[in-house]
């Protein structure tokens, strides 16, 4: 009897500690610090449960809009772009007039540009990331995150010109110059603040002169020369100016 009176104090002793130590937070923003804490000291898994908990058990809170944006950032930080992307367009949706409704739009245009894979490979998260970024750049012309976004909208653009160009490198190889002549006039057209726009200009003289079609490319390497007068491509572009052009005959 006494051994099982001990028995049962001891398991009283130990519901009494673990009661103690699971504390429930005793208010609404109490939880949202713990949230925040945790999410500080990089415990995004926890802090997922702990906004969740704030946004769905208290959502009249002046700072659910905060908690919600949060919660978007626990999943990007772990690298779970999609579900982020998720949970930033429901802060856009719910609390449009957020004091981070540019944030959480920036965040949506960062987790495709960080699914955007290299050159070569498919880039419909690409395309996303640039759409994402110009409703950024519309919309939040005055954050300070639009040069960062400008930027990294360069970087889209110079992969998609970089695909383009390449797939016309690969058709002059080829001896294809039709072709190659097309894809390089789709970088030139699309994305001529690029440097594969210059390279692509030259390559387009090349396949016009392979195709004997001299009349197009002195023309196409004289614009050349005159656009970039300081591109290290201009002293070959030059060589063949001067075997395209016209001889007189002397007098």
């Amino acid at each position: 009897m006494k051994r099982t009176l001990g028995v049962l104090l001891v398991i009283v002793a130990v519901f009494a500690c673990s009661r103690t130590v699971v504390k429930q937070p005793s208010s609404p923003y109490t939880q949202y610090q713990l949230a925040t804490k945790l999410y500080e000291k990089g415990n995004y898994l926890k802090a997922q449960k702990e906004f969740q908990g704030v946004i769905y058990g208290f959502p009249g809170q002046t700072f659910i809009d905060t908690a919600q944006y949060y919660l978007g950032m626990t999943y990007f930080n772990i690298g779970s772009y999609s579900e982020g992307v998720g949970e930033f367009r429901k802060l856009l949706k719910t609390y449009p007039a957020s004091a981070l409704a540019d944030d959480a739009q920036y965040q949506i245009a960062i987790s495709y540009y960080e699914e955007s894979p290299s050159y070569s490979k498919d880039q419909t998260d690409t395309y996303s990331a640039i759409d994402e970024f110009g409703v950024f750049l519309d919309k939040y012309s005055d954050s300070p995150m639009v040069d960062d976004a400008r930027a990294k909208l360069n970087e889209l653009y110079d992969k998609l010109a970089k695909k383009l160009y390449k797939a016309g490198e690969l058709y002059l190889k080829l001896n294809s110059y039709d072709p190659a002549i097309l894809y390089f006039e789709q970088v030139r057209d699309n994305y001529p603040q690029t440097q594969w726009a210059i390279i692509a200009m030259y390559n387009t003289g090349v396949a016009q002169m392979k195709l004997g079609k001299k009349a197009e490319a002195l023309r196409t390497f004289q614009d050349f020369v005159t656009a970039f007068p300081n591109n290290k491509l201009v002293e070959k572009a030059q060589k063949h100016i001067t075997k395209l052009t016209p001889q007189q005959a002397g007098g």
